[in-house]
């Protein structure tokens, strides 16, 4: 096999796929990128076996072929080599890769043990709006858990029903729920669970560029993404995640005894000065009194920390406890120049949601100690 490419070209895609080439794995040949030499284009693949990455570029090809390379290293040589366009020539159990006076081989396994974990088919493929989904796991997604003992929680509930788009994502601290019009609706309707991690990589890729829709494809155990580019795009398949998902509408109070609404730059500030106090997993302590909103944080043998805001509240002095990095992560998530909380008990969850109501977060509190 041997092809000539664009090296900055080349490079970019190379660090497109290297987010799925596995670093943990047993099985050395997950280390690499699969590169073959088809029908006169060329395309790459790597797989961690739980998520794949596909994706080509424009290249002169001299002969077809097929071979398993480091990654790291063949990204790296790539990188460094001098001038625009870098020749690659696989053999047996080697890639040489030259630039200029400048020459590496490389050792290589062969493509036959390269597992193929997806065929990357788009069969029942579906437009997606690429600005609706990346402002919609932008706001669910740091709520999904990074706790591999419970997989269901580590994926995010993706459901897609004619001219709305949700998302749903909880750790069993916090949930988050984002809904989303979709400015061309869709003929049917799909509900699947994405891992979080598959899905915070199409949207960086979704954010690098582009105005195209995505295209998604969900089938019985997978799901596959295809986002377009300059270069012809790129395609993420993940494995869906089984099981059921928590019933997350029984979660949310349906009356409140507390209401209070603040600025949500004032909030936010606040409460990441006074967090700064609040170590060793010490709570931040909001008590609510006339119009005011006392935050504080105290930590043994650090110190402790307090500010007062002016608040829309009235009625009987009310104090609850959160964890100051859960609260922040809501408070962000929020456009709206103003933050309503709702409350219902010290010990009940606390929901925080904006003027539009259609992102509402909801996160457990931290008993007290007096």
């Amino acid at each position: 096999m041997k092809f000539t490419a664009d090296r900055s070209a080349l490079v970019d895609r190379l660090s497109t796929l290297a987010r799925g080439v596995s670093t943990r794995s047993a099985l050395p040949v997950l280390s690499g990128i699969l590169v073959q030499c088809r029908d006169g284009r060329l395309e790459m693949q790597a797989t961690d076996m739980e998520l794949s990455v596909k994706g080509g570029l424009p290249a002169t090809i001299e002969r077809e072929g097929e071979f398993v390379v480091p990654a790291r290293l063949f990204a790296d040589v790539v990188r460094n080599l001098p001038g625009d366009e870098v020749a690659v020539e696989g053999g047996e159990a080697t890639v040489k890769v030259s630039a200029g006076r400048a020459s590496f081989t490389l050792h290589a396994w062969l493509a036959s043990d390269f597992p193929q974990t997806s065929d990357f088919s788009l069969e029942g493929a579906f437009p997606l709006a690429r600005e609706a989904f990346v402002a919609t796991l932008a706001k669910v997604g740091r709520a999904a858990s990074r706790d591999e003992t419970r997989p269901i929680l580590t994926g995010v509930l993706v459901a897609v029903k004619h001219d709305s788009l949700k998302m749903v994502a909880t750790d069993s601290y916090r949930l988050a729920v984002k809904e989303t019009r979709l400015e061309t609706p869709l003929g049917g309707e799909v509900q699947a669970i994405v891992p979080a991690r598959a899905l915070a990589e199409v949207r960086r890729l979704a954010e690098a560029g582009g105005a195209e829709p995505l295209r998604v494809a969900v089938g019985e155990n997978q799901v596959v993404f295809e986002v377009p580019d300059s270069s012809g795009g790129v395609l993420v398949a993940s494995r869906l995640i089984e099981g059921q998902f928590p019933s997350y509408a029984q979660l949310l109070p349906q009356t409140y005894d507390h209401v209070v609404r603040v600025g949500r730059d004032d909030l936010l500030a606040a409460a990441r000065r006074v967090s700064l106090l609040a170590q060793k997993s010490a709570p931040l302590r909001l008590t609510f009194n006339d119009g005011t909103l006392t935050m504080r944080a105290i930590t043994q043998d650090v110190g402790q920390g307090e500010e007062t805001l002016d608040v829309e509240f009235s009625g009987e002095p009310f104090e609850i406890g959160f964890n100051p990095a859960f609260l922040i992560d809501g408070v962000e998530a929020l456009d709206d120049e103003t933050v309503t909380m709702r409350f219902t008990t010290p010990l009940r969850p606390g929901v925080i949601s904006g003027d539009s109501e259609d992102f509402i977060y909801l996160i457990m509190p931290i008993r007290l100690s007096s």
